[in-house]
């Protein structure tokens, strides 16, 4: 028997002293003392519990009240004094709604940041083990693999368990994957390496623009998924720009990148551990299969490999291209290669951005344009080993990967059933990150036989030959669309 001391934050509602204290009269536990004291959010107290009991007593109570409604939070204070003040501190400042909706945010972004730290390293791993095409693409490719059932069955999970049980793994996850990075000493740690930041992707998008939704005080659907776009965006951008830089000039070139995310990525991990959230789990767990209506597949199909074609290009731009600048353009500077990856990615948000106002099928068509004109580009840096032609393509891919999947995206939300919203949207990421990985993965293994730049040469007529098909199929929504309004109106 010890004395235990528990802080629980509750909402002011009539009877909620009542409810707690007699969940531990009714487990046969004494409380000792019991002050109640108003807590710095508005319509919410603090209670301070003191008790002797046993500890195995006691976890079935603490179960209990997180379970009640009105209550908040609950933590049984440690009886080290230092700690003690610590952890009151971090609960102090994580239940706050507004830090635990910027610490989200912020986990978001360190996640996506560690996942593309290898882009511009891809490179280095290639030469110092001998990789092949294949092997390098597997490499890259393996996360988007493991991403494809993770987002589906964390996002099923968040909405049973809570969102807090799904960040926290997925940010432990990412410190995990960049710990096996500065470990690795061969491509089997490298490919595992990339499969828990394949899980720690999965879980973060498949959560945390929820979880910014219900933190926000308005619960503002827009702001919350812009905040979520924009921490995607830069931890995408920073990612190679910080290897690229610290793999050309710093010691450990292989190594240090990683160890600057861990200590990043910490305090976020601990962020979450002390971050409020009322959520009354389920006592069973179900999952479902992602399902799209019959009425609306076919448009779903089109949306679905448009992205599918966007993420295919986008791909080789992310995991060939900078780890073959040298025999492409002459150039094996790493800050080359993350400058590329960085600045694709850039340009992909700013044309998003810019173009957002355009309709549907305008949008795509945009940016399919855009795309051909790269593919153009980038044959014709093979042809003259132009650094200043693969630029010019990455800024054209840039600019038409951003409409062509926002595009995509926007279709696939706006023909969505709000019942099945969920659903639709996890299949339409299914779709997506199958052509972030299947299209490479195969150039990767086809350059084996036939040589990398005849290799590329064949996926350009390729995915050219996909863009042209979905363009004739987009100009016959726009104008199947066109004829429904035109009947509207009369």
């Amino acid at each position: 028997m010890q004395t235990r001391q528990i802080s629980v934050i509750v909402k002011d509602q009539p009877g909620i002293l009542t409810k707690v204290s007699s969940l531990f009269s009714q487990s046969g536990l004494n409380i000792d003392t019991l002050t109640v004291g108003k807590y710095k959010e508005q319509h919410t107290s603090r209670m301070k519990i003191s008790l002797t009991t046993e500890d195995n007593n006691l976890e079935k109570v603490l179960k209990q009240l997180e379970n009640l409604i009105d209550v908040i939070h609950v933590n049984v204070i440690d009886q080290n004094p230092a700690l003690n003040i610590i952890g009151n501190r971090l609960n102090s400042i994580f239940s706050n709604r507004t830090v635990a909706f910027w610490l989200v945010a912020y986990s978001l972004f360190i996640t996506l940041l560690g996942t593309n730290i290898p882009s511009p390293l891809l490179a280095v791993y290639r030469i110092e083990w001998h990789l092949s095409p294949g092997m390098v693409t597997l490499l890259f490719a393996i996360y988007a693999i493991v991403v494809i059932p993770t987002i589906i069955i964390s996002g099923q999970l968040s909405d049973q368990l809570g969102r807090r049980k799904l960040l926290i793994p997925g940010v432990m996850f990412s410190i995990i994957g960049s710990l096996f990075f500065v470990l690795s000493n061969n491509i089997t740690m490298l490919l595992i390496s990339r499969v828990f930041q394949g899980l720690s992707v999965g879980m973060l998008n498949g959560v945390a623009v929820a979880a910014l939704t219900e933190l926000d005080k308005k619960q503002n659907r827009i702001k919350a998924a812009f905040i979520g776009a924009m921490a995607v965006t830069v931890g995408n951008a920073l990612g190679p720009i910080l290897s690229g830089f610290l793999g050309e000039y710093a010691p450990l070139p292989t190594k240090l990148s990683y160890l600057i995310h861990i200590l990043l990525a910490v305090p976020g991990f601990i962020g979450l551990l002390y971050m409020s959230e009322k959520v009354r789990p389920r006592k069973t767990i179900q999952l479902h299969k992602p399902f799209v209506p019959n009425a609306i597949r076919g448009r779903f199909y089109l949306s679905g490999m448009t992205s599918f074609v966007a993420w295919s290009i986008m791909s080789l731009m992310l995991s060939v291209i900078p780890s073959y600048t040298n025999q492409l353009v002459g150039s094996s500077n790493l800050v080359i290669s993350g400058a590329i990856v960085a600045l694709v990615l850039i340009i992909s948000t700013v044309s998003q951005l810019t173009l957002k106002k355009l309709p549907v099928q305008s949008l795509v068509l945009t940016g399919y344009l855009l795309l051909i004109l790269g593919l153009v580009a980038l044959v014709l840096t093979l042809l003259t080993q132009s650094l200043v032609l693969l630029f010019l393509t990455t800024v054209l891919i840039g600019f038409g990967h951003g409409p062509t999947f926002a595009g995509s995206l926007a279709l696939t939300n706006n023909i969505s059933p709000d019942q099945q919203r969920g659903d639709i949207i996890a299949s339409f990421y299914v779709l997506t990150y199958l052509g972030v990985s299947l299209p490479v993965l195969g150039l990767g293994f086809i350059a084996h036989w036939i040589g990398l730049n005849q290799a590329i040469e064949w996926y350009t007529i390729l995915m050219t030959g996909m863009i042209l098909l979905s363009m004739y199929y987009w100009f016959m929504d726009r104008k199947a669309e066109k004829q429904v309004r035109e009947l509207t109106v009369e």
